[in-house]
């Protein structure tokens, strides 16, 4: 999907204790609401609360807007009409009270305090691009394996009505974190989209479960840009074996830096589309997201410098082919001042649970260098951005590519996301709310770029 976003702004994925309970039978179910944090700020929190008559009661919390579900809270109270409950891990409380059909009362973490009411979840998303069978084209199951280590990766081969030896073949290849062939995401499902335009229009595709999802085999913890590499390879070897004269890749996001990598190393690969692809190294990317976001929740500027300050020497300490160990004492998030900040002091725990110890995603993601890879390649290249994306923003991309190729293709489209929706702030938070899965525009141009180079 996207670039990892490595910041704490309300809620992250991690695992907490659940304690034992009261039964709490009225509350049973699903529970849905908005947090207000400003007017044009909201993000969505559901309450999950389990357990029957006679049984444990469990209680969970999903952020579906920053794609975080099942956190486990702890339980203070809960009883047939009433609950209070936390995750302290994130300082993070919840204290309502059931009233006709709602739920109502506040939520707190840190130094934010807001109301809250929760209302049975009967959320339904509409996705009009979502392809519906019948299609006008052939699909097929398929597998191949990884240039890495030989694992399994099955996919979806779709192929025009229409398939002669020339056709042209893309294989889509998703940005960072584990996701299925679809790349789906608040279910949108924009490569199963982008497979059916191009199928229509002839074009052939391959979009795969990544390693480790579903039926894919390769369990290599946290694989880097360099090991889903590999597993790409695999795929453009396949789609060669099965008679493919031009075999292209589209890129989302790290499936650009992905893109990049396999044809820099002589992989039989005739072009190249990156939607939203890194030119600058991770560090930059990393930090400019951190700082907008801190920024959008409203955060004053000496803690987000504390912040930025401590994340920079952060990078800086595994940059160098030896890393050294970060001195917290040069950073003053870390001072026990601000340590009992209540708003700093999640920050800093931020800091030191995703950068002080890099995993090896992260490390390698902000050493790799994309231009270097793009100067070792020779095949036509279309860049595509969206002027709003906030998570490989184009204005701190753009400029460095066109610097290096003048001649490159590249588009910026106006109001479009870093999914390429057309969006009004490009926040994470309207991926979900918005009924477009992609710009009909930008699949116009990525049809039209494939096939000129197929004549």
């Amino acid at each position: 999907m996207n670039i990892k976003l490595y910041l704490l702004v309300l809620l992250y994925s991690l695992l907490g204790n659940v304690g034992p309970v009261a039964q709490a039978s009225n509350l049973e179910g699903s529970w849905e609401g908005k947090l207000i944090i400003k007017p044009e700020m909201r993000l969505r929190l559901v309450i999950n609360i389990a357990g029957s008559e006679g049984e444990e009661t469990i209680i969970t919390m999903d952020s579906p807007d920053q794609g975080a579900y099942g956190i486990p809270m702890n339980i203070e109270y809960v009883s047939s009409d009433s609950l209070n409950v936390t995750v302290p891990q994130l300082m993070l409380k919840y204290k309502g009270k059931l009233e006709g059909d709602s739920i109502k009362g506040d939520f707190s973490q840190g130094g934010l305090n807001l109301p809250l009411i929760l209302r049975p979840k009967v959320t339904t998303l509409t996705r009009p691009q979502t392809p519906k069978a019948p299609f006008p084209y052939v699909t097929e199951e398929v597998v191949f394996q990884s240039s890495l280590d030989n694992a399994d990766l099955y996919g979806t081969l779709c192929l025009p009505s229409n398939n002669i030896n020339d056709t042209p073949v893309v294989l889509l290849v998703t940005g960072s974190g584990t996701q299925n062939r679809d790349e789906e995401i608040f279910e949108h499902k924009p490569f199963a989209v982008i497979a059916d335009y191009l199928a229509r229009n002839g074009i052939a595709s391959l979009r795969y479960d990544d390693r480790g999802f579903d039926k894919s085999t390769g369990l290599s913890p946290n694989p880097t840009t360099y090991e889903n590499s590999m597993d790409a390879v695999g795929g453009v070897n396949f789609l060669k074996e099965k008679g493919f004269s031009k075999v292209g890749i589209i890129g989302h996001s790290e499936g650009g830096l992905i893109a990049d990598k396999v044809a820099s190393i002589g992989s039989p690969v005739d072009f190249i589309v990156e939607i939203g692809g890194p030119v600058v190294p991770g560090d930059s990317i990393l930090l400019f997201q951190n700082e907008f976001l801190l920024k959008d929740g409203g955060l004053p500027d000496n803690y987000i410098s504390l912040y930025i300050e401590a994340m920079k020497g952060m990078f800086e300490s595994q940059k160098d082919i030896d890393p050294v160990a970060f001195d917290e004492t040069k950073y003053a998030i870390f001072s026990q001042e601000n340590l009992s900040n209540p708003v700093l002091a999640p920050l800093a725990k931020n800091l030191r649970d995703n950068f002080s110890d890099l995993a090896p995603w992260l490390k390698y993601f902000i050493n790799y260098n994309p231009i270097e890879d793009i100067k070792n390649i020779s095949i036509p290249i279309l860049m595509l951005y969206g002027e709003k994306d906030i998570q490989v923003p184009p204005a701190l991309n753009v400029p460095l590519l066109l610097e290096n190729f003048p001649d490159m293709n590249v588009k910026v489209y106006p109001d479009l996301n870093h999914l390429m929706q057309h969006s009004t702030s490009g926040k994470l938070t309207e991926y979900a709310e918005i009924e477009e899965t992609i710009s009909t525009e930008v699949l116009e141009d990525i049809k039209q770029f494939i096939l000129s180079i197929n004549k």
